[in-house]
């Protein structure tokens, strides 16, 4: 029996907010739950001071990601080079250099008008609304992209356990099979949150830019259950 007692709720919350990533999930599940209240509340008083609070706090996880476009192209860089992805496909390596490259390019767009958001340059430099328009389109892009992938891959990709006989013998091809399949499932969980993650956070770029016709509240919610999904993964990570 270990006498290691494991961290307490609130411990394991306070390594969580600790993290940037973390503290970034957090403000933007307030900033979901925000938007849902500005829109379901009748006092426009009410609607008014939360829409407020939303709008402070998409700010603020703009910072957080500033430097994201760094990633998205090391990782473009990395696929070209061969360093990561050695294993997929021509059309898997294609769909994922597409999906990277539009996502740097959202981050960088998006970063030229922090200033704007910022309430730094004068109103009257409107070239910005031209600027995030093409950043919330690379960004609409790269979510379809990364769907597309990952129904691809849970088609195609993921195959069943290997059950044959190996070279090993019966006891250790058995043994291949069992590693096997556990690797596929877990691959398969990984794929399907993925699809769940992007697609509900498609919502948000589709409605700024008028692709797709859903209220605030439903967009709200999407961004509930996917801050939730991907947040469990940061949790375990920075709790193991």
């Amino acid at each position: 029996m270990s006498l290691i007692q494991p961290p307490s709720k609130i411990t394991q919350f306070a390594n969580f907010t600790r993290s940037s990533a973390g503290l970034e999930k957090t403000l933007r599940l307030i900033q979901a739950v925000a938007q849902i209240v500005a829109d379901v509340a009748a006092d426009r008083t009410v609607a008014s001071q939360w829409g407020l609070a939303k709008g402070q706090l998409a700010l603020s996880r703009r910072f957080f990601r500033f430097f994201n476009f760094i990633d998205c192209f090391d990782r473009v860089a990395g696929l070209l080079g061969g360093r990561v992805g050695g294993n997929e496909g021509a059309l898997t390596l294609l769909i994922e250099l597409a999906r990277w490259s539009c996502l740097g390019g959202y981050f960088l767009l998006e970063d030229l008008t922090i200033l704007h958001a910022m309430k730094i340059h004068p109103p009257k430099w409107t070239w910005n609304v031209t600027v995030l328009e093409e950043a919330y389109k690379l960004w609409f892009y790269a979510l379809s992209l990364s769907l597309v992938g990952a129904v691809w891959s849970l088609l195609f990709t993921v195959s069943g356990p290997s059950t044959g006989p190996g070279k090993g013998g019966k006891k250790g091809g058995k043994k291949n099979g069992k590693v096997a399949g556990t690797s596929n499932q877990a691959l398969r969980r990984t794929l399907l949150k993925r699809i769940v993650v992007d697609g509900c956070d498609l919502l948000i770029p589709g409605v700024f830019l008028g692709w797709l016709v859903v209220g605030d509240a439903v967009v709200g919610a999407a961004m509930v259950v996917s801050t939730l999904l991907a947040g469990r993964d940061v949790w375990g990570r920075v709790n193991s």
